[in-house]
């Protein structure tokens, strides 16, 4: 009877330490990053009355007399599950989502965490805000390198960092040059007359655009008389205005002579009669496409590059581009084949010397450029930029932090570092949400996020606890039937005893 009033003793003391486990993960059912606890059972030692025994000749064997001494605690297991994970819009807050932890240092020691409630402090390093421990990772570098094989540091924004300037050395131009671009020409007045001192007649000139750049088909009426010699053709103007290709001609004036008309007459593009101009050309070249782009010298200054593009010809372009003085500093020329494709581009690079700076050479690329109908646009990006200061950060998924300038530019600061184990749940709960090592968890496997392993990190976010309150609730129940039941073992086991008292009596 002594024997089931120590059953049902172990019964109770070990479904205590199990109600222990639940009340602590209902406790912490609203801390971050906390893992529950789950305590397992098992039977202790069994005392044998009778060994078991062989079958013999005509006899079966017989199973062993065993009676069982009580139960003891298996093992209390943390369980490492996901936690779901809540939004939060800070952006110092992290969370992993699979498999890893964030590593905090404090001296020599390390510990982990599945809590990224981070902070910064003064000196701008991350830290855990309820004992001050480091976030571990890698620092970058001036130029935004990060090695990940370097050893681990804590992780520090430079505050007030700022980026040097650096010049312009590229402009790459992506444009589409209008094919269907033309001067414009018109005679004035038109009609005009033609008098030989006697009698007058009107000659009218039609001028039809050809498609070719600068040409038009040139057709001649008159009203009063009637033209002998070449009545139509067609003409061209060059890049100094100058009209070629028509024809002289003659006017047989109704009730009168006949007046010699030269066609063209000289730069002013003029019919003339006897020397006389009668009618002037009046030319419009045809219009330039114009782009200006601010560039950066060593110092971090602005300056302002105008690109002007001018057709000469078929399929033919030139550049020209010019300081905000007005200086030209590069030129050259553009050639299209017949499908509106870059073939050839010439001049350049882009030079000038700014004041108080180092001499600038900028290399332009055309190769992003058509000369298709339709309107012209150019959009000319160049890789300087002036003197920023550290504006903010952002952490990526692959725990990099990156830094926010404001001259727009971005640079890698340092990145998160994510430990793994073996066997997570040999992790030893040290409070404050952290574990460290132990014997059986197994040596730290160190990675950036979303490496060997690591999960990706979610920034912005935090992992609650895993406490699925409505097991903890049933196994509460559970456990305390079973806290009542092995109770009711002692009672009955004394009233039992009691009896064998009496038995004296």
């Amino acid at each position: 009877m002594l024997r089931s009033m120590f059953a049902g003793v172990s019964g109770m003391r070990n479904h205590q330490i199990r109600l222990d486990a639940i009340g602590n993960n209902i406790a912490n059912v609203n801390t971050v990053g906390y893992k529950c606890s789950r305590v397992t059972f098992q039977d202790t030692l069994s005392q044998t009355i009778r060994a078991a025994t062989a079958p013999q000749r005509e006899r079966g064997g017989m199973n062993a007399f065993q009676i069982g001494l009580g139960m003891s605690v298996a093992s209390v297991d943390v369980l490492h599950t996901q936690g779901n994970l809540q939004m939060t819009g800070k952006t110092t807050d992290l969370a992993i989502e699979g498999d890893g932890y964030f590593i905090l240092g404090g001296g020599t020691e390390r510990f982990y965490t599945r809590a990224g409630m981070f902070t910064l402090e003064r000196d701008g390093r991350l830290v855990y805000p309820s004992n001050g421990l480091l976030l571990m990772g890698w620092m970058a570098d001036d130029e935004g390198r990060i090695d990940t094989n370097q050893p681990l540091a804590g992780i520090t924004l430079p505050i007030g960092a700022t980026i040097a300037p650096s010049a312009t050395r590229n402009l790459t131009v992506t444009a589409n040059l209008d094919a269907a671009i033309n001067g414009s020409l018109t005679y004035e007045p038109s009609p005009f007359t033609v008098t030989d001192g006697t009698a007058e007649a009107q000659v009218t000139v039609t001028l039809i655009p050809t498609g070719r750049f600068n040409e038009w088909q040139y057709t001649l009426s008159v009203t009063g008389g009637t033209i002998s010699g070449i009545d139509s053709g067609t003409i061209t103007i060059d890049e100094n205005g100058i009209i070629s290709g028509g024809s002289d001609f003659q006017v047989a004036i109704d009730g009168g002579g006949t007046v010699d008309v030269t066609f063209p007459a000289g730069a002013n593009n003029a019919f003339s009669v006897g020397g006389t101009a009668v009618s002037t050309g009046n030319f419009t070249p045809a219009s330039a496409v114009t782009s200006t782009v601010e560039i950066y010298d060593s110092q971090g200054n602005v300056h302002l590059l105008t690109t002007i593009f001018r057709k000469t010809g078929d399929n033919e372009w030139v550049w020209e581009t010019y300081t905000g003085g007005g200086a030209m500093v590069g030129d050259g020329t553009l050639r299209f084949n017949t499908h509106g494709q870059l073939i050839a581009a010439t001049g350049g690079p882009i030079d000038f010397t700014p004041p108080g700076a180092a001499q600038i050479t900028i290399q332009p690329d055309f190769s992003k450029i058509t000369q298709y109908v339709g309107e012209s646009s150019i959009d000319i990006d160049q890789d300087g930029y002036p003197m920023g200061y550290l504006d903010g950060f952002t952490i990526d998924k692959n725990g990099r932090v990156v830094g926010v300038f404001s001259n727009g530019l971005t640079k890698n600061l340092a990145q998160v570092a994510v430990a793994t184990f073996n066997n997570p749940s040999g992790l030893e709960r040290v409070g404050e949400t952290m574990f460290r090592i132990s014997s059986n968890s197994g040596p730290e496997r160190v990675n950036p996020a979303g490496v060997g392993g690591s999960g990706s990190i979610t920034p912005g976010a935090l992992e609650m606890s895993n406490v699925d309150l409505s097991q903890e609730f049933t196994d509460m129940i559970v456990t305390q039937r079973g806290f009542q039941a092995n109770s009711r073992i002692i009672t009955t086991s004394d009233e039992m005893l009691q009896e064998l008292v009496m038995l004296k009596r």
